[in-house]
């Protein structure tokens, strides 16, 4: 007889892996664990659930149909352009293998030992991809988000989703946070508000859809599994992620006591827990990876959670709401396709060729046009035209696309950023002090999500003066945000080995007072080839960055030391070229606060020495006419040598400063435009741009 029925956990995790006898991670106990912290309400839902189960169980003859059940599907594919955004052709391979599954059609039932065959389960419920929306609109039951989330894979992640009362929610993701193939809660987890039922639904990574494109054979009962979870099974070892641990039950009557599989074992050794009864290692709540079979008992379980009212799970397959959702027997019709296309990099040169991909979904196109304004060609009918741009700057793309059932466009001013080929010479230090960076200098910030944080020059805050680039992390709305802050080119081919280094001050609070866990980090990157590729040179992340500690409201340091963190990277020699730009990449968390950067100095002095001496120097006025007033210089002999940003020394000077503020004579420099300040005093030197009005 089986032990009596524990109350079942808010949340299963799935952790399947390429290695099938890997063992894995889970966060499963600790996000059951936090969600009873916050909400032990819980706990009244999940014995609501299991009283309903039992009688269901107790009243309901073997053989006799509750089903068949249709379910309304829809995927939510995260992507930003990448191998994530999956084909709709995977999409419905992965749907025909969990239907077949669940109506025991898979080929390979043949295979299940002896002791289950007669036992293995057609669960009379049928997945359908919806035809129509919550707004009444023409779907073909796909919809493709274009956002960071997809490197996050949590329940921040569950972007747009589609009311749980009518559709089955499933969310396709690069990456997940807790190192999971997917996940899905019970529906006792997530039946109250409390619970944000926006939550309720299975999220999965890419590659564990179906069995073709990202997917493998091996792979694509996953979605089969997370279902299984979504319609109230735990794992045949009981309601835990850890297999092999101990013998555990799963509260159905027919899957014998199991300690759980990595891998699949030889009947003959799968009498563990309680020999000579073989375990049933072939179930596709199992981790083995020769899943097969759902049980009798697994079935009577799934109706009765079809049936309860727990996360409105009754409503799915009423009649109405098939209609509803265009999933009723019969109902077919054709969509307008939903124009939506990518590109193969997001940063690229003046007169660099950029590669369109057509990645438009939702109906069959029959017409198709590109638009470039500021490319060559201007236009294009092609699927994935490639097209050089000759202006600098975001650039204006716009896809239409069309049948006989309706046209779409969409036109994006953030795709593709075209960076100036005007490189600047080295040493060269950035302290954001002229107003204009992002404009007038050649610096570029790139908000991936379009949303309230972005990067921008701010006058209230710096490490050496007034000014510095401000990430507005107060608004972030979830975690893992991306935002870049992108440099103008440098050369970096005069510079000696000891000078190869980049160097950077930055401050960073907190409004969450436990910040343990918080999933910000930031990360340099140069590229050589004008965006073509990026090398990661330098990458911190979580709690010890935090340098600024808990800042309860909206976050501004001040300009000494305690609220500032210097970072030195020695760069590799390979980055000896002409033409070398940086990325600062900022992973914001949702409890983060605002992140501010500055100093930035690339080709400084020998590692180990910093311009101390110089930090507190600045110029007055920029733009200048024909003088320049230097500010707080150290006393005594200094150098001074101006150029223009192809390098030529337009101005050199041997100066002795005697006083807080030295006037530079420029009236011999001509031409307006940008020039690099650099000054020398002992070991220390210093380089920030001014500009010639």
């Amino acid at each position: 007889m089986k032990r009596i029925f524990t109350l079942l956990p808010a949340l299963v995790s799935l952790l399947f892996a390429g290695n099938v006898t890997a063992q894995f991670n889970c966060g499963s106990d600790a996000a059951r664990r936090e969600l009873i912290k916050s909400h032990p309400e819980v706990l009244i839902d999940e014995e609501q659930l299991r009283a309903f189960t039992k009688e269901y169980i107790a009243n309901h003859s073997k053989g006799q149909r509750s089903g068949p059940f249709t379910i309304p599907v829809v995927f939510h594919i995260i992507h930003q352009g990448g191998l994530e955004n999956i084909s709709k052709a995977q999409v419905l391979d992965a749907m025909k293998i969990m239907n077949d599954d669940f109506n025991k059609r898979n080929a390979d039932t043949s295979v299940v030992i002896a002791e289950f065959k007669n036992i293995i389960a057609d669960m009379q419920v049928e997945f359908r991809l919806a035809q129509i929306d919550p707004w009444g609109n023409c779907t073909d039951g796909i919809e493709r988000i274009y956002s960071a989330q997809t490197w996050m894979g949590n329940d921040y992640s569950k972007l747009h989703n589609w009311p749980r009362e009518k559709y089955l929610n499933v969310w396709v993701v690069a990456k997940m946070r807790n190192g999971a193939a997917g996940y899905s809660y019970y529906p006792s987890s997530v039946n109250a508000l409390y619970n944000v039922p926006a939550r309720d639904g299975v999220i999965i990574l890419h590659d564990y859809v179906g069995s073709i494109g990202t997917g493998n054979s091996g792979r694509s009962r996953a979605l089969t599994h997370e279902v299984g979870h979504w319609s109230n099974l735990s794992h045949v070892w009981g309601d835990n992620n850890e297999p092999g641990q101990s013998c555990g039950d799963d509260d159905v009557d027919d899957t014998p006591i199991t300690k759980g599989w990595f891998s699949c074992p030889s009947p003959q050794n799968s009498a563990v827990c309680n020999p000579p009864i073989r375990e049933n290692y072939q179930n596709y709540m199992e981790y083995s990876y020769c899943s097969r079979m759902y049980t009798e008992g697994q079935k009577e379980r799934v109706h009765a959670a079809l049936l309860s009212d727990k996360s409105q799970r009754n409503n799915l397959h009423t009649e109405a709401n098939l209609i509803a959702t265009g999933t009723n027997d019969g109902f077919t019709q054709t969509c307008a396709p939903i124009a939506d296309f990518c590109a193969n990099q997001r940063y690229t040169c003046v007169g660099n060729s950029v590669k369109f991909i057509n990645t438009s979904y939702n109906g069959t196109i029959d017409n198709l046009l590109w638009e470039f304004p500021n490319g060559t060609p201007s236009t294009s009918t092609d699927a994935s035209p490639s097209v050089v741009f000759n202006t600098t700057g975001w650039q204006e793309v716009k896809l239409t696309v069309s049948n006989a059932q309706g046209t779409s466009t969409k036109t994006d001013n953030q795709k593709i950023f075209v960076a100036p080929t005007t490189t600047f010479a080295t040493p060269f230090y950035e302290n954001f002090e002229t107003p204009g960076a992002l404009n007038d200098f050649g610096w570029s910030s790139s908000n991936y999500d379009q949303n309230e944080t972005y990067f921008t020059q701010v006058s209230n805050a710096g490490k050496s003066g007034n000014h510095s680039m401000m990430l507005n992390n107060y608004y972030a709305r979830f975690d893992h945000d991306i935002d870049e802050l992108i440099s103008p080119p440098f050369d970096l081919s005069q510079l000696t080995t000891a000078q190869m280094n980049i160097s950077f001050y930055y401050s960073l609070g907190s409004w969450d007072e436990d910040f343990m866990n918080l999933a910000d980090s930031i990360v340099v990157y140069a590229t050589t080839n004008c965006g073509g590729t990026w090398t990661k040179i330098y990458n911190k992340g979580g709690a010890p960055i935090v340098n600024a500690g808990y800042q309860s409201g909206f976050y501004v340091p001040g300009s000494d030391q305690a609220y500032w963190r210097y970072v030195k990277q020695n760069l590799p020699a390979t980055f000896k070229q002409p033409n070398v730009r940086f990325k600062f990449q900022v992973w914001s968390a949702i409890k983060t606060n605002n992140f501010y950067i500055d100093d930035i100095n690339i080709g400084s002095a020998p590692v180990g020495i910093e311009d101390n001496v110089l930090s507190q120097f600045f110029v007055q006025p920029n733009p200048f006419g024909n003088a320049l007033y230097l500010n707080n210089l150290p006393s005594g002999n200094c150098s001074v040598e101006m150029r223009d940003v192809t390098g030529r020394v337009v101005l050199s000077n041997e100066i002795n400063v005697n006083s807080d503020v030295y006037e530079l004579d420029a009236t011999n420099v001509s031409g307006k435009g940008i020039y690099l300040l650099t000054i020398k005093s002992g070991d220390a030197i210093r380089t920030i741009k001014v500009m010639k009005q």
